[in-house]
């Protein structure tokens, strides 16, 4: 099914119209009725396939982005606040991830996909946004780490005045449902982690050694050392306010955000993006925004590419979040050397981020990103964090 599916695709995009026209050379063959039968048992079968497949004269690949191939493709994604200047190692530090987009994220056995699925299925939001609509839907798995620094790293001693050390190693499935007629998609994300594995130090002493950066000294005194299972829950809502086509090739499109987690990053918060340029790729394509540091389960599109030329533009955005926990700052059940308590973190907290992405070969795009943050917590040595990051993105 999944070829048949393919070549349906390869077939659409590379004719956007097709059109059938019968001239006087078939209303001649007609006259034979021998030819007539003959003709119809080799061709019938085939316009039959061909018409059930384009369905009107005009289709646009768009039309049968339901069809959720097995493998879309992949992306990495490398997080460091030293890209943004200062030779500075604090707040978030940097993170990584890799991301297997498509059908097959849902095949693994270790996947946290189920639990996803339960908890959509008990929540009924897709099920209630979905009535009497259209709808289809996207998957992604992704694996990685985020760490997080005080501002003093050369000192092995515990500082109650600023944010402690703190690590995450996640699995992460993610499931984007898109309702084309509302030009809304919901996404849903379920992350299971272990905090305070002594392994992050050892991955960001690798990563200073490349650079010749000085060497983390603290480590010992992380948010849950030795390590500590944690989990979350994730929901986004995409409104598609505009979108706007130039004859010159290039357009804009502006969307709207809410998004709510559970876990051991707990709050709400919403806002806006805006992206510019010659843009190829879908607008539920387009979600920066979803971003706890990282930029967890980004579903990479294959096959609906609205244009023939290469991609690219430029974008903006923003939110304001509403904190109620986070385990990084404040820990969970175990008892850390360094944990700020409810009052010393920043209720209200706001994000801006701006970046570029360009295919820089088919199928293949490269985006930079930087994003800041006002501070989170209310301490002596606080201060607000900010970062960027690089994107590796491959369609298959």
């Amino acid at each position: 099914m999944y070829d048949l599916q393919e070549k349906a695709l390869q077939f659409i995009k590379r004719d956007r119209s097709v059109s059938f026209q019968a001239g006087n050379d078939i209303s001649a063959v007609l006259l034979d009725s021998q030819s007539c039968k003959r003709i119809s048992k080799a061709v019938l079968p085939g316009l039959m396939l061909v018409a059930s497949l384009v369905g009107s004269s005009v289709v646009r690949a768009e039309n049968i982005e339901h069809i959720e191939a097995e493998n879309t493709g992949w992306s990495f994604q490398f997080d460091n606040d030293v890209f943004v200047g200062g030779n500075k190692d604090q707040d978030y530090t940097g993170g990584f991830a890799v991301t297997l987009s498509g059908n097959r994220a849902n095949g693994y056995s270790w996947s946290p996909n189920r639990l996803r699925q339960w908890t959509d299925d008990a929540l009924g939001l897709k099920a209630y946004l979905g009535q009497g609509s259209r709808q289809y839907s996207k998957h992604a798995l992704e694996w990685g780490a985020a760490l997080f620094t005080p501002n003093d790293i050369t000192s092995a001693q515990a500082n109650p005045n600023d944010r402690a050390y703190a690590s995450l190693f996640f699995l992460n499935s993610t499931e984007q449902t898109v309702f084309p007629e509302h030009a809304l998609s919901v996404k849903s994300s379920f992350t299971v982690g272990l905090l305070g594995l002594d392994f992050a130090d050892n991955v960001q002493s690798g990563i200073h050694k490349l650079l010749g950066s000085t060497q983390p000294e603290g480590w010992d005194n992380q948010i849950s050392s030795g390590g500590e299972l944690t989990a979350r829950y994730a929901l986004s809502l995409q409104k598609t306010a505009f979108q706007r086509y130039y004859s010159n090739g290039l357009s804009q499109e502006f969307n709207w955000t809410a998004d709510a987690d559970v876990g051991f990053t707990t709050g709400f918060g919403a806002g806006f993006n805006w992206r510019f340029g010659r843009i190829g790729t879908p607008w539920w394509t387009f979600n920066p925004h979803q971003s706890e540091y990282l930029n967890l389960g980004s579903n990479i599109a294959s096959g609906v590419a609205e244009y023939d030329t290469r991609e690219r533009y430029i974008y903006v955005g923003s939110s304001v979040n509403v904190n109620i926990y986070n385990s990084f700052l404040q820990g969970q059940f175990r008892s850390s050397q360094v944990e700020a308590d409810a009052s010393d973190v920043e209720p209200i907290s706001a994000d801006v981020w701006a970046g570029v992405s360009v295919e820089v070969a088919p199928t293949l795009h490269v985006e930079g990103f930087v994003r800041a943050r006002s501070r989170e917590l209310d301490k002596p040595d606080a201060r607000a964090p900010s970062w960027a990051g690089i994107i590796v993105r491959r369609t298959l």
